[in-house]
């Protein structure tokens, strides 16, 4: 019994050491934002802002459009995401339950697509966009999320799983495809849906290679974007300020993961069903 509460003692201590480490470069990174002495030296730098202000923000603010960046990124993510998702749930319906010809083969072709890296394809997708003349809009962001291939696998996976019974009982009593899909597949994945969901926000919201490339107009810019090329043309550095665009530019995905966190252990429930 003593042998057992020191290896839990011992464990918490560790899970412990490793949040803190994990939780200092956040907690930093606060303190730079919020301490006036901070925008542009750390010379005295402390674990306590020395002169709490919002000053390095407001610096942020005029400096980088903030709203504007945040706006196209709310834009892009919310549009990709449900495209994404909701076409990945309707591909990944169709493997798992459908009949036609040379389906494992097209699942196959898919799944290839993961793994080919994106920088691989970057300079055909640019030539391919510019020739449509779709470079410096949001069209180029937008059209290959409805190929979502790894949607596509995990939303097959689980979809595989849920019980053909119910689906027969659907078609006696007359349901067709798209109402079985949207009655029965739907509801009973989303603990899928929230994951893909996840996901694809936080790929969005960081998106940073694609739009760097493909949009040109620095108004359209992403968020992700926008900061960069705000700590990239400063000749000055401003500790202070780029703390603050770093915590205002996180903020949304923290309180979404927060919120949408206990789905991802769902999803893993659903893959457990069985007839």
């Amino acid at each position: 019994m003593k042998y057992v509460r020191i290896r839990k003692l011992i464990i918490a201590s560790v899970l412990l050491l490793v949040l803190v480490f994990i939780l200092a470069p956040l907690w930093v990174t606060l303190v730079l934002s919020f301490d006036r002495t901070t925008t542009t030296s750390i010379v005295n730098f402390s674990f306590w802002p020395k002169e709490f202000s919002t000053f390095n923000y407001e610096v942020a603010a005029s400096f980088l459009d903030l709203k504007q960046y945040y706006l196209n990124t709310i834009f892009v993510t919310i549009v990709n995401t449900f495209i994404s998702v909701f076409t990945a749930l309707c591909c990944g319906y169709a493997f798992a339950k459908g009949h036609f010809a040379l389906k494992k083969l097209w699942y196959v072709l898919f799944l290839s697509v993961m793994m080919v890296p994106f920088e691989v394809k970057l300079i055909p997708l640019y030539l391919q966009y510019n020739s449509w003349g779709l470079v410096d809009t949001y069209w180029p962001l937008i059209l290959g999320n409805f190929a979502y291939a790894y949607g596509i696998l995990f939303a097959r996976q689980n979809i595989a799983n849920i019980p053909d019974s119910l689906r027969e009982s659907a078609y006696i009593d007359g349901a067709g495809e798209w109402k079985i899909f949207f009655k029965i597949i739907a509801p009973l994945s989303k603990p899928v849906i929230a994951t893909l969901s996840i996901l694809q926000i936080i790929a969005n919201w960081n998106s940073y290679l694609w739009p760097l490339v493909i949009i040109r107009t620095r108004s359209k810019q992403l968020i992700s974007v926008g900061v960069s090329l705000f700590n990239s043309n400063e000749t000055q550095i401003y500790y202070g300020p780029r703390m603050a665009v770093a915590i205002i530019s996180a903020i949304p995905l923290v309180i979404m993961f927060l919120i949408m966190q206990k789905n991802i252990v769902h999803s893993i429930a659903v893959s457990g069903i069985k007839e």
